[in-house]
């Protein structure tokens, strides 16, 4: 199974690749320098990892502020040579997520309810596998409860979440060039 990197920053209404080797840098705050030398002025800088089939996170810094860390499944992330790069993730309170997901586990519960005729498999969907801060693409159109639900309905493609959350955001065709 290959690895997909890419950094990106906002330029304007538009995104823009940098040339950042995610794999060089072993600690979250190394590559959080990188992303900030990159930047264009305090414009948010992205850098995306994806393990084919398996997971996939998002590193976001914004000017000098501390780099915000989402990883769709975090024990599979740690096995993997971001393990170290990635465990930051793991120590995050997802600030005002706590009520959201009470929330999600509701609606899931609703849904799934709906859908599978019962309520008591949807809590172990693989909600517990990601870690970090579901809100850190929020202001650029991707809530938290919307980036856990394309998680947790589609684990299996990461590929499909980070296109889908591409396209909210407006980096999607930028991110498949770079493929």
């Amino acid at each position: 199974m290959a690895y997909f990197t890419a950094v990106i920053t906002r330029s304007g209404s538009a995104w823009k690749a940098r040339d950042v080797e995610v794999d060089e840098h072993s600690s979250l705050d190394d590559l959080a320098d990188a992303l900030r030398g990159v930047a264009i002025g305090n414009a948010p800088v992205l850098a995306v990892v994806e393990h084919e089939d398996e997971w996939f996170a998002v590193i976001r810094v914004d000017g000098d502020d501390e780099p915000r860390l989402f990883v769709s499944d975090l024990y599979a992330a740690s096995r993997s040579s971001y393990g170290d790069l990635l465990a930051p993730a793991a120590d995050v309170l997802d600030d005002g997520s706590g009520d959201d997901d009470e929330d999600d586990e509701g609606d899931e519960d609703t849904d799934d309810e709906d859908a599978a005729g019962g309520g008591s498999e949807p809590v172990e969907i693989t909600v517990d596998a990601w870690a970090g801060e579901t809100d850190l693409l929020e202001d650029l159109g991707v809530s938290g409860k919307t980036l856990r639900h394309l998680v947790e309905e589609h684990a299996d493609d990461p590929g499909y979440v980070l296109g889908e959350v591409g396209e909210a955001v407006g980096f999607a065709e930028l991110l498949e060039a770079l493929r």
